[in-house]
């Protein structure tokens, strides 16, 4: 295998030896209630690593503490990526990161050359582990009204962790559905979401700014913010449009905002949700597959195609429509390699979710259109929300055959250790790009 495929194949195994450990955890008999069959274990881990959310068992009634713990565990070591906490090792032993670690941790959370990798590390781990002990804080005394303080301290780690790292898995009782009528416990989440899914380029330079006052915010941080805001705002309105007569109707107008806008949020890439998804109407579903696929900002704890991608491919447009012959955005030229891997992320990302559908689809019982009611919606729904690492359900999950269970833990898969990564592994392609090209020759477009 080629050198420059090392640290794909680091980062897959990676992932999947994780998924592998935690379903071997989830399946021994202290760890869960009543017996959990083998693919439920399997899709638990794979949910959790991949930090998506979705589930085909309840979290609350299925699982003890200790197998609780393990989801914890899981989901934090999916949501910062196995690797940074495998490099922390190295720097706390006084030993060189391997090259393969350094690439990956680079390109995950960085994504450009300079800077030390020891300070890069230990940023990201305290910065993680300020907003979730703050966020914990916060939500003990919230759930100490509810539980007893052991179960409230608890349920307030979980929902830290899970939150920071854009999970969506909730240990609760019933779920988030009976505090709906809250304004705290929202806000609480969605800000713990935003601080995980802002990315964490976001943070380091917005630091750096601060000590460094003369210093210009670079293109990343402008678009990535400007895409990042556009959507909160946009999505909430959007929600208050469609769900003003529905599913929000019963709110009183304040939370009724506070709730649009964490619907907002949280389909990007969280997957918490305190109103029954089911409810809402189906423009409002369609909105969420445009929110889902998105997704959070590069270098974050979230999933999705990211909001620089989408911005360069509008800022393309844009461009092209003013009369641009190169993507230009803030009086800055986007280099045209970046615009090409855009498109190969997004055209892969769509044959992912075409091709998971196709086979859930695909699987008996074969029902004809007219008596399949919303079928293809809710599966539609449910792979854009295991590609997205997204967990939000129109509730059939738990339902699925175990072939389509099978499925979607590939999906979720994917979605984390990323569709080009994937892609490149697969297929033994190169990472370096070519430096030949052939004749050119027109074809007809449009």
């Amino acid at each position: 295998m080629s050198s420059p495929l090392k640290p794909t194949l680091y980062l897959v195994s990676s992932f999947a030896g994780a998924i592998i450990l935690g379903t071997i955890l989830l399946s021994l008999p202290w760890m869960h209630q009543d017996g959990l069959a083998f693919i439920d274990a399997l899709f638990t881990a794979t949910s959790a690593v991949c930090v998506t959310g979705l589930t085909v068992v309840d979290t609350a009634s299925a699982f003890t503490l200790p197998g609780k713990v393990v989801i914890l565990i899981l989901i934090q070591l999916g949501g910062l990526g196995v690797m940074t906490f495998y490099s922390m090792f190295f720097l706390l032993r006084g030993r060189r990161i391997p090259i393969e670690e350094r690439l990956i941790l680079r390109e995950s959370f960085w994504g450009r050359r300079g800077g030390r990798l020891s300070s890069l590390i230990l940023t990201i781990l305290f910065y993680t582990m300020v907003v979730e002990f703050l966020v914990t804080l916060l939500l003990f005394p919230f759930l100490a009204r509810y539980y007893s303080w052991p179960s409230a301290l608890f349920h307030a780690l979980f929902h830290a962790v899970s939150a920071f790292c854009n999970a969506g898995f909730s240990d609760l009782p019933g779920g988030l559905e009976p505090f709906a009528r809250s304004y705290f416990f929202p806000l609480i989440l969605m800000l713990a979401i935003l601080a995980g899914n802002t990315g964490f380029p976001i943070v380091f330079e917005g630091v750096h700014r601060f000590r460094q006052k003369n210093r210009s915010w670079s293109l990343h941080f402008k678009l990535t913010l400007l895409i990042h805001l556009l959507l909160v705002l946009i999505g909430a309105l959007v929600f208050l449009w469609l769900e003003n007569e529905g599913a929000l109707r019963e709110f009183p107008a304040p939370l009724r905002i506070l709730q649009a806008v964490f619907l907002s949020v949280t389909p990007r890439t969280a997957g918490f949700s305190f109103l029954d998804i089911r409810y809402l109407s189906v423009p409002s579903l369609y909105f969420l597959l445009f929110l889902m696929l998105v997704g959070a900002c590069p270098g974050s704890t979230g999933g999705g195609i990211k909001t620089t991608t989408f911005g360069v491919l509008a800022a393309t447009v844009w461009s092209r429509l003013r009369g641009f012959s190169r993507t230009s955005v803030f009086g800055r030229t986007i280099p045209d390699s970046q615009v090409t891997k855009a498109l190969t992320l997004v055209g892969l990302y769509l044959l992912v979710i075409f091709t998971a559908q196709f086979f859930l689809i695909s699987l008996p019982p074969h029902r004809p259109f007219l008596n399949s009611g919303s079928e293809f919606l809710a599966h539609l729904f449910e792979v854009f929300s295991a590609l997205g690492t997204v967990g939000l359900s129109t509730g059939i999950t738990p339902h699925l055959s175990t072939p389509a269970k099978g499925v979607l833990i590939l999906t979720m898969f994917t979605g984390r250790v990323g569709v080009l990564s994937l892609a490149m592994l697969l297929s033994g392609l190169p990472a370096r790009s070519k430096t030949f090209y052939y004749a050119q020759e027109e074809v007809l477009l449009g």
